[in-house]
């Protein structure tokens, strides 16, 4: 019997801290052991002590439990045979436990968590944990995105552990917006997939996976002792499941809501007699896109409007704003002609779902609106109002989707997909002009003096500076690249042909306006020799860390061509 996951910590408050951690089985207890003591107690002093609930110089705190509603595994899971079906979907048993641990603020203290079954118990090693930063505490944040289990990804984690805390100090949070796996209801995404990469193993120190240097890395670890701070990217919206037997099938199937809610008023009758409220809420999560199994794995800051989609934080000098600005990916097909088009893409549906409302895709839409007047929007302009925000040292938004690019996904525009009916067929457009993160979302971050917007997606480090002073960092160089579009890379973004309107799609540079930032201490070069102002190469891991009493947000990269040559602090720039 073992742990499925080590512990790991969430929403540090100043006397308090919860610790979280997974099994497969239900379990007769849970418990955390906070003390000195806990590292050397023996499994039957363990048992002594959470039988009487006490033992000296240690603090027993019952965990709670709850089931994940939604993980399963499929054909396409990596694990061994036996532990994934052959065709279809099944679901997967994942606890989740979780105890309210008191403790001092800014005091961090031994810990170990225990779990027990009839007559069998397991035991993590022993971690530390601390209660929320106090203001004026210096702290060290890491900042990371975009892991989606990719062959470099525990590498870079495991240089990033040993690099921040060697140059700067233990970590003591991590901002992370977005893409922690690739498919969310995919149990062994989060916790056990065999090729070691998987997110917990690779943030806790327990993976396993060769990287493109050919050696093995085990990842870092950092969750034990850090608290985590997420956004939802891409990756953490599970697509449609009903109808699917694969679960990569059903995350590149997601329906927009409403048009789930049109689709369960024709069959209201039948699926939910007794008109059961739950039922429909059910029906439509099944058939349009979830975000579930993310909220319940986490447990983050909330939002009245948002839950955890979206929230603010402070975070010892730092007022953390973490937005929900995702939406679905889809491929660049773009056919001319309906006769022809076979595939559904950001640009188009297929000519065979144009009758199945549930099959269409509906262009890249917006998984939850940030455009003036939704509730999102209304919310962030009064946390930017809020004496939280204004009197803050530092101030850091996070948001998976970022108004300033030079990666492939900077088009189509973050617009809602215009559509248009055409004779037998469906296309969309992106006018440039309603790009709502560019129109509506960075004039409410300018006109507050955001210190930091922080973000990920396409897997490339670039960072910009606004006329206002605003820092726009996009650093998920992570375990891979999907590139930077610059003439000095060579690359271009594929361009619809007509009827789209070209001018809505850049092919090149960055469709924000600014203008991307040399690195300031060792950039990486061209062929010719010029600086280039990104990072954007599979050969290379990126990763950053943000330190509260300097105010400085440094990067570094290892070749993994030449790992022999360590780290390297490429580029640093003060809040």
């Amino acid at each position: 019997m073992t742990l499925l996951s080590d512990p790991f910590l969430q929403v540090p408050r100043p006397t308090s801290v919860e610790v979280a951690w997974f099994t497969e089985f239900d379990g007769d207890s849970h418990h955390v052991i906070v003390g000195a003591p806990a590292a050397t107690m023996s499994e039957g002093q363990l048992r002594e002590a959470i039988r009487l609930g006490s033992a000296p110089g240690v603090r027993i705190f019952p965990a709670h439990t709850i089931k994940l509603s939604r993980v399963a595994e499929d054909a396409d899971s990596k694990l061994p045979d036996d532990r994934k079906p052959s065709h279809g979907i099944a679901a997967r048993d994942v606890y989740r436990h979780h105890a309210v641990v008191t403790i001092p603020q800014s005091t961090r203290e031994p810990y170990r968590v225990v779990s027990t079954k009839d007559d069998s118990m397991t035991a993590s090693a022993t971690f530390s944990l601390r209660g929320a930063l106090a203001p004026g505490e210096p702290a060290v944040i890491m900042l990371t995105s975009d892991h989606q289990l990719m062959v470099n990804a525990p590498a870079n984690l495991e240089f990033a552990a040993r690099t921040i805390t060697a140059e700067l100090g233990p970590i003591d949070a991590v901002f992370l917006p977005g893409d922690l796996v690739n498919v969310p209801d995919r149990a062994s995404e989060w916790f056990d997939d065999e090729r070691g990469s998987a997110f917990f193993p690779a943030m806790q120190g327990r993976g396993g996976r060769e990287a493109s240097d050919g050696l093995v890395y085990r990842g870092g670890a950092i969750l034990q002792s850090a608290a985590l701070y997420s956004a939802i990217g891409n990756h953490e919206v599970q697509g449609r499941r009903d109808g699917h037997t694969s679960l990569t099938e059903s995350f590149n199937n997601p329906v927009p809501r409403t048009v789930a809610e049109v689709e369960y008023a024709k069959v209201a009758r039948v699926v939910n007699p007794e008109a059961d409220p739950s039922v429909k809420a059910r029906w439509i999560e099944n058939n349009s896109f979830s975000t579930t199994t993310y909220e319940e794995i986490f447990s983050l800051p909330r939002s009245d409007s948002g839950g955890e989609r979206y929230y603010a934080t402070t975070v010892g000098d730092v007022r953390l704003v973490t937005l929900f600005a995702t939406r679905i990916w889809r491929s660049t097909k773009a056919d001319p002609d309906p006769a022809v088009r076979e595939d559904v893409s950001r640009y188009q549906e297929a000519r065979s779902v144009l009758a199945d409302p549930l099959a269409q895709g509906y262009g890249e839409f917006i998984f939850e609106d940030l455009a003036v007047g939704t509730p999102q929007y209304e919310w962030l302009k009064r946390e930017l109002d809020s004496p939280e925000f204004r009197t803050a040292e530092y101030t850091v938004v996070q948001l998976h989707e970022s108004p300033q690019s030079l990666g492939e996904n900077a088009i189509p525009t973050f617009a809602h997909p215009r559509r248009i009916e055409e004779r037998d067929g469906i296309r969309y457009e992106y006018p440039a002009a309603d790009n709502i993160l560019l129109r509506d979302i960075m004039p409410l971050l300018d006109a507050a003096g955001t210190d930091l917007v922080y973000n990920g997606h396409n897997h490339l480090w670039n960072r910009f500076v606004s006329a206002s002073g605003v820092n726009y960092l996009e650093a998920s160089n992570t375990g891979n690249s999907y590139g930077a579009y610059l003439p000095i890379s060579g690359k271009s973004r594929p361009v619809p042909p007509p009827p789209w309107n070209g001018a809505d799609y850049s092919a090149q540079g960055n469709p924000g306006g600014l203008a991307p930032i040399v690195p300031n201490i060792a950039p990486l070069h061209a062929a010719d020799g010029q600086s280039l102002p990104y990072v954007a190469d599979n050969n290379y891991v990126v990763f950053q860390a943000l330190h509260t009493g300097t105010g400085m947000v440094t990067s570094w990269y290892v070749d993994m061509a030449d790992v022999a040559a360590g780290p390297v602090r490429f580029d640093q720039f003060q809040l």
